[in-house]
């Protein structure tokens, strides 16, 4: 049978928030139709003047939003936040052109804003777990519990072309070259493996290694494979062609949602309750953002990591 996986944010917490507010249900089934444009009618916009340029964005499942902070302060109070369209969120992105993108898992449908603002510009209908928008401006939305990855040209309401994939895809990222990786749990052993796949091509190339059950996938400036395994709460990095990692470190809790920053100094990983930020070259904690989180699920940063 399958199963629906959260992200570190705690399902429980969910439900007493819903009972709390007198609602009878978590969330819609995935599936459930939604809007495919609302550039016509979105309903305003926030500048948050009070952030930043350079944020963190974190997308919180209990609350139903995206908390922003500035970066470079430890435990920082949220600077702004987008609530508009966003249900039950699991990741967030920010591209190179700021727009904000959510993935609104339960209800099946993926938010993009504009200039990391509420304005909403696009929602798309699909049970999109993890996306990711490459140097091409392709969103990948990893479609979970459809076992494939949907990629849509910028603007577009439909994707152009789908990825079938061996399993169940919970991470999707670019590298320097714009080949496209899959990080999927695997209907055949139930481990995690990670596919490669060249521009436009259908079919991919397994890396040759395999994690218990990882979330996302990132790619450093130098393409080595950055993978969690939420079994161990371990984070592997792997450099090009290699299937033995090169190092690994432990942030407190599991890793299913990251983020380096623009530098790719600073790492930022989800767990329970908090943001942790870690030294990439170290695998050292430096700080934490917890201020205003309940349960904190994907996170994202602007300017984006140049991969």
């Amino acid at each position: 049978m399958r199963t629906s996986y959260l992200s570190g944010a705690i399902l429980a917490s969910a439900i007493i928030i819903s009972a709390c507010s007198g609602q009878t249900g978590v969330s819609p089934a995935p599936g459930a139709q939604h809007l495919a444009s609302v550039a016509s009618h979105a309903s305003g916009s926030s500048d948050f003047d009070s952030c930043p340029a350079d944020r963190v964005y974190v997308a919180d499942y209990a609350k139903s939003d995206v908390e922003i902070y500035p970066q470079g302060v430890n435990a920082p109070a949220p600077c702004g936040k987008i609530a508009k369209g966003v249900d039950f969120p699991e990741a967030v992105y920010v591209d190179a052109k700021g727009r904000v993108y959510v993935s609104n898992y339960p209800v099946a449908t993926v938010t993009e804003y504009v200039g990391g603002s509420e304005k909403l510009s696009i929602s798309l209908a699909g049970p999109a777990f993890d996306l990711f928008v490459g140097a091409n401006s392709i969103l990948y939305v990893a479609e979970t519990s459809s076992d494939q990855v949907a990629e849509y040209k910028a603007g577009a309401t439909a994707p152009y072309q789908t990825l079938a994939i061996n399993g169940e895809p919970f991470g999707v990222a670019t590298d320097s070259h714009n080949d496209l990786y899959v990080a999927y749990l695997s209907n055949s052993d139930s481990l995690s493996h990670v596919e490669k796949f060249k521009p436009k091509a259908t079919t991919g190339t397994d890396l040759g290694f395999t994690v218990g059950f990882s979330g996302e996938v990132k790619l450093d400036s130098a393409n080595d494979v950055i993978i969690g395994d939420r079994n161990t709460s371990t984070v592997y990095v792997y450099p090009p062609g290699s299937k033995t990692p090169s190092r690994s470190f432990q942030p407190a809790g599991r890793p299913v949602f990251f983020a380096l920053d623009n530098s790719e100094t600073n790492f930022y990983v989800s767990i329970q309750g908090q943001v942790q930020i870690i030294d990439y070259a170290t695998g050292n904690g430096v700080a934490t953002i917890s201020n205003g989180l309940i349960s904190p699920s994907g996170v994202a940063l602007s300017p984006p990591a140049p991969y």
